[in-house]
């Protein structure tokens, strides 16, 4: 979806009178014409926009800019802020971390209100009204709507000053994660990241928790139309400095139990240990892969990740619905080993909810690409948390190309109750390193390297 011309198109609620006096004041702004108002209720919005959700583009204003890139709702009203007269201060304020999370608030509250809002020397229709005159309208109290640039003071005003607050409480009382940013990432990858934590978190919540139990599924497609396998495994991490973590079989007849205590791997089979090292080695990356994972967001405060900004953009279309404006960020680890120090993530963090929306890889050592898709965020002991997670095969542009696997994260619960007798009488088995993310062998199912060990359950099929 493109404009047809080299000029931004706003699309907006053209029934609203509220929305049409805000219309008039924007275009008051803009003599070069830069922008050009469509009501949504254009027959030719059809045409030149074919596939847009009508439902989400009457609650949120959609913007197309004249580079293809697309934004909604107070992002939309950002990147108009850039080009109108005497208004790019206001763009520029998005910047201050907090401020595009407060914004986003207010938009949503004023868009879902805009019918009861008094219009000045207009009619605001009111969906489904009985009694007001036709086509369910109904006149507003006379008088003038407040000057637009007050009225955007007036709404990026608080934000502005709690922000303000936040930083000279920061200078007073030396902030442990802006510190650790800050020694990490560059100012705008830490602002888009302080952004994120605050959609997650906050972070004070996350690291009051001491641990964390779940059941994890996993359905392996491997670019096939049906899962190949599926596996179910109860997961127990411990949150602490030793960095413990548990995974056990929920499924098949030999379930296997991995455990990993500081530098220590233990896997055991049906009971059996597992000594052979040609049967760890997909043991070790899974249960590696799958705490980092789980992980995310905080997992970018390791003290070797390095967050680079990367620009904004919109990601491919994941669905029908268009992809939100992102902040990207790349995370890269000085840890890594020869073989994957060019190993790179890019995080689609969204610029409307500060949640991950995708993380885009690649893997240097085969030079394939992935891409994961997060969605269906819940809110367990105040941390919120993408119970599914979707990994597509991809290319360099992050196109969503065929499904690879599914995860997706139950019962989840903080401050569980178990303790150090989960990994007590370890045998230490084959000794692990912890630099960055692992490099996941290219199988699923049990937690065991495939080829080896009980046969495949045939429930799992």
């Amino acid at each position: 979806m493109t404009a047809a011309a080299a000029r931004y198109v706003a699309l907006y609620d053209g029934d609203c009178g509220f929305c049409t006096r805000w219309r008039d004041r924007m275009m008051a702004r803009d003599p070069q014409g830069l922008v050009e108002w469509l009501s949504l209720h254009d027959p030719s919005v059809a045409a030149r926009f074919p596939g847009i959700d009508r439902d989400d583009a009457l609650r949120q204003m959609y913007v197309f800019a004249p580079d293809g890139s697309f934004y909604k709702g107070a992002q939309g009203w950002r990147e108009l802020f850039r080009v109108l007269q005497g208004l790019s201060w206001a763009a520029a304020l998005y910047r201050i971390p907090g401020v595009p999370f407060v914004m986003d608030r207010v938009y949503r509250y004023i868009a879902a209100r805009r019918y009861r809002l008094s219009c000045a020397n207009s009619a605001c229709r009111t969906p489904g009204a009985a009694g007001t005159g036709p086509a369910g309208r109904r006149k507003s109290p006379q008088g003038r709507g407040p000057h637009a640039a007050a009225v955007v003071v007036a709404i990026l005003l608080p934000p502005c000053l709690a922000a303000g607050s936040s930083v000279a409480c920061a200078a007073r009382d030396p902030d442990p994660l802006s510190e650790r940013l800050e020694a990490i990432a560059d100012p705008d990858a830490e602002a888009a990241v302080i952004a994120s934590f605050a959609s997650y978190g906050p972070y004070s919540v996350w690291r009051a928790h001491h641990n964390v139990e779940y059941t994890y599924r996993l359905e392996f497609y491997g670019g096939q139309k049906d899962p190949q396998a599926v596996s179910r495994q109860t997961h127990r991490l411990d949150l602490g400095p030793l960095a413990r973590s548990f995974a056990q079989d929920l499924e098949g007849d030999a379930p296997q139990v991995v455990r990993v205590a500081g530098d220590s791997l233990e896997v055991r089979r049906a009971g059996v240990p597992v000594l052979d090292p040609a049967q760890l080695d997909f043991p070790r990356a899974f249960i590696r892969i799958a705490r980092w994972s789980f992980l995310l967001p905080w997992d970018l405060l390791d003290p070797e990740a390095r967050l680079q900004y990367r620009g904004e953009r919109t990601p491919p279309m994941a669905s029908r619905v268009p992809s939100d404006l992102c902040d990207v960020v790349r995370l890269t680890f000085e840890g890594q080993d020869e073989s994957r120090r060019d190993d790179w993530h890019d995080i689609y963090i969204s610029r409307v909810n500060h949640l991950i929306d995708r993380i885009h890889s690649y893997r240097a050592e085969d030079r394939t690409y992935s891409v994961v898709l997060w969605s269906d965020h819940l809110t367990f002991g105040g941390v919120r948390i993408a119970t599914r997670r979707e990994t597509h095969a991809t290319d360099v542009t992050g196109e969503i190309g065929a499904l690879e696997a599914v995860v997706e994260y139950s019962g989840v619960h903080f401050d569980a109750p178990f303790g150090d007798e989960v990994w007590s009488g370890m045998t230490a088995t084959a000794p692990i390193t912890t630099a960055g993310p692992p490099s996941l062998p290219a199988a699923a199912g049990p937690l065991q390297a495939p080829g080896t060990g009980a046969p495949p359950d045939d429930s799992t099929k």
